[in-house]
């Protein structure tokens, strides 16, 4: 014991305080191992860390799945096909084809109602004509004539005439060719023999009685000298065509124009050959 002591008193106060700061360190080691066992076993923090990640994970595949629905309405509004196009435009031409075929038959109703009113209107010049240089005498219904054969007209079938054309334009158009025919069986001079032709055919026309018609047309143009000719071949061609025989209206047309290229209905037969 006295040895032990008296070796530390030895050792001095330097030696004393180095051994203290040894042992001193020894402590810290010891703290720092403990501390790093309490941090492992803190380690549910790390799982606390893991739940954002989860649930932006989450958050994105359910906004990724989203996007379908649009698709769909989409798929409902989409545009017509080529085929429903096609069919809308061919509805369409045939609306409009109908429109026009309805103007056109009004448009034809509209000349024949014309042409009608040119040979009135000529068939009164002719008459004025006539008076201004023939005295008027009284007119009647039905007279009496015997037939003749050269001159002109008496002025009582002019005056027959006149009648006549004045049942046609009343659309009497029976009564209207009784007279005219009559006036034909009497002997009317050729100066109103086309004439009365030509309205009895006119007259057939408005009865729709169209080969008739036409026979009475082809029956001015035999005349030697008429200024019927031109309307005659013109209502020849239209009459056709009212029967539903375009080759021939066409080629009568073609006639018309080869043989009237002065005819005030010209411009309209060349219409109707385009």
């Amino acid at each position: 014991m006295d040895s032990w002591i008296s070796n530390l008193a030895r050792l001095g106060a330097r030696h004393v305080v180095g051994l203290m700061v040894l042992i001193a360190f020894v402590g810290l080691v010891g703290c720092g191992g403990s501390s790093e066992t309490a941090k492992t076993e803190g380690a549910p923090t790390d799982t606390t860390a893991i739940h954002p990640d989860t649930t932006m994970m989450a958050k994105h595949d359910t906004t990724a799945i989203t996007p379908a629905a649009p698709e769909t309405t989409a798929v409902a509004q989409a545009p017509p096909s080529k085929e429903e196009m096609l069919q809308q435009q061919i509805e369409e031409i045939k609306t409009e084809n109908v429109q026009l075929q309805q103007k056109l038959d009004a448009s034809e109703q509209k000349n024949k109602d014309l042409m009608a009113k040119v040979s009135d209107l000529e068939a009164a010049q002719i008459a004025a004509q006539e008076k201004a240089t023939k005295p008027s005498t009284a007119a009647a219904p039905k007279i009496m004539m015997t037939k003749v054969t050269a001159g002109s007209s008496s002025s009582d079938m002019i005056q027959h005439y006149e009648g006549s054309v004045a049942l046609a334009k009343e659309r009497k158009y029976k009564e209207a060719i009784e007279e005219f025919q009559s006036l034909l069986d009497a002997g009317i001079k050729s100066d109103y023999a086309d004439n009365c032709h030509y309205w009895i055919g006119l007259c057939n026309y408005g009865l729709h009685e169209y080969k008739t018609a036409i026979a009475e047309f082809q029956e001015v143009l035999k005349f030697k000298i008429s200024e019927k000719k031109d309307d005659a071949q013109f209502m020849i061609a239209q009459t056709y065509d009212k029967m539903g025989n375009r080759q021939q209206a066409q080629a009568e047309y073609r006639k018309f124009v080869e043989l009237y290229p002065n005819s005030e209905y010209f411009k309209r037969a060349q219409a109707k050959l385009k």
